[in-house]
C-alpha cells in the first residue's frame, strides 16, 4: 500500500502520542478537583495532516489559550477519530476538536462533552463546509458518484463526516451498494486527496478546504490535479468540545477564548501570527454552537443506518 495511505510517522515536539491504555496514573485515581481545574489542558485533534503540519496550524491557538487561561496546553494529534472520542471518555483530553459525526457519536455514547464553538471558514460566512467526491483531473471515465462503481475509492475514516458519512449517503442515493466499489481508508483528508491525485485510488472523498486551498497552498497539489465530481449538502462545521469534568468557570473561559478571540483578525492584531498563518486549517475562526446544530448529521445517520453512527461505536 502506498505510504500516502498510512498515517504519518512524523512526530512534532509539541505533539505527544495519544495513549489511551491504562498506563501511568489512571483516570479513576484523579480527584474531581484536579479534573475541574487542571494545571495542564490536553487538546486532542482529529487526523487531517501529519503531526508537524498540525502543530504549525494550531501553534497560535495553543499560545492564545495558554495566555488567557494561565494553563499549559498540550496538543495531541489522534491516530483516528475514535481516539479523540476515547480520549475524552477516559478523561485524558479536556479539549477536543471533533468532526461533526465523531461529536455526535461521542455525545450519544455518553461521553461528558459540551460543544462550545464551531469553525467558521470566512468572517461573516455560514459555519459549514462540504464533502467533495473527487477523481484525477482529466479522468473522463468518472463524472459522478454512479461512476465510482467497480473502482477503488478512498475514504478518510469511518468516523469522518465529510470523509465517510456524507459520501456514503451520496453513494447510496446514486444507487451504489456495498461491494460495488472497493473501500480504502486513507486516514486523513490530505492522504485521501493525494492518493487520488497519485493514482493509488481511482476516486475518493475529502473536505473542500483540503482540496481547494490547503494542499495547493502547500504545493502538494496544483489546480487541475483533481476534478470535483460531487459536492455534498452543507455540513455543520466541526465543533470544539470541552470536558464536563472542567469547572463551569473554566468552561466559560474557554468558550470566550474560542468564540471571541480565536480568529484570524484577533490573533494577527495581537502578534500571535502573520498572514495565512493566522487561519487555523484555512478557517478564519470560531462561532458559538450548541448540540442542536448537529441535528442534520443525526438525520444523515438515520438515513444511512451506518453502524458507526450508533452509540458506543
Amino acid at each position: 500500500m502506498s505510504r500516502l495511505l498510512r498515517p504519518s510517522a512524523l512526530a512534532a515536539a509539541t505533539l505527544l502520542p495519544l495513549v489511551l491504555t491504562a498506563c501511568g496514573s489512571s483516570a479513576a485515581g484523579d480527584s474531581s478537583s484536579s479534573r475541574a481545574n487542571p494545571g495542564t489542558l490536553t487538546m486532542a485533534i482529529i487526523p487531517s495532516e501529519d503531526a508537524s503540519s498540525t502543530a504549525q496550524h494550531y501553534k497560535p491557538l495553543v499560545k492564545l489559550i495558554e495566555d488567557e487561561t494561565g494553563k499549559k496546553v498540550v496538543l495531541q494529534k489522534a491516530t483516528n477519530y475514535a481516539a479523540v472520542i476515547e480520549a475524552q471518555r477516559a478523561h485524558k483530553a479536556q479539549i477536543a476538536v471533533y468532526g461533526p459525526l465523531s461529536y455526535v457519536v461521542a455525545k450519544k455514547s455518553g461521553v461528558g462533552v459540551e460543544p462550545i464553538a464551531r469553525q467558521l471558514l470566512t468572517k461573516g460566512g455560514t459555519p459549514g463546509y462540504w464533502s467533495y467526491g473527487i477523481t484525477r483531473g482529466g479522468n473522463k471515465d468518472i463524472s459522478g458518484l454512479s461512476d465510482f462503481k467497480g473502482h477503488k475509492v478512498c475514504f478518510v475514516d469511518e468516523n469522518s463526516t465529510s470523509g465517510y458519512l456524507y459520501p456514503r449517503a451520496g453513494l447510496k442515493k446514486a444507487g451504489l451498494k456495498d461491494g460495488s466499489y472497493t473501500k480504502v481508508m486513507a486516514g486523513g483528508h490530505d492522504a485521501s486527496a493525494l492518493s487520488v491525485a497519485h493514482g493509488d485510488c481511482d476516486a475518493g472523498f475529502a473536505d473542500n478546504t483540503m482540496v481547494d486551498k490547503l494542499l495547493i497552498q502547500k504545493g502538494k497539489l496544483k489546480k487541475g490535479d483533481l476534478k470535483v465530481v460531487w459536492k455534498s449538502p452543507l455540513i455543520p462545521s466541526s465543533p470544539v468540545g470541552v470536558s464536563t469534568d472542567l469547572s463551569g468557570k473554566l468552561r466559560r473561559q474557554l468558550t470566550d477564548v474560542f468564540t471571541k478571540k480565536a480568529n484570524a483578525d484577533y490573533l494577527k492584531s495581537k502578534g500571535y501570527c502573520e498572514g495565512d498563518g493566522c487561519f487555523i486549517y484555512g478557517y478564519w475562526g470560531y462561532v458559538p454552537t450548541k448540540d442542536s446544530d448537529y441535528k442534520t448529521v443525526r438525520d444523515v445517520c438515520a438515513t444511512t443506518g451506518d453502524p458507526q453512527c450508533k452509540a458506543g461505536s
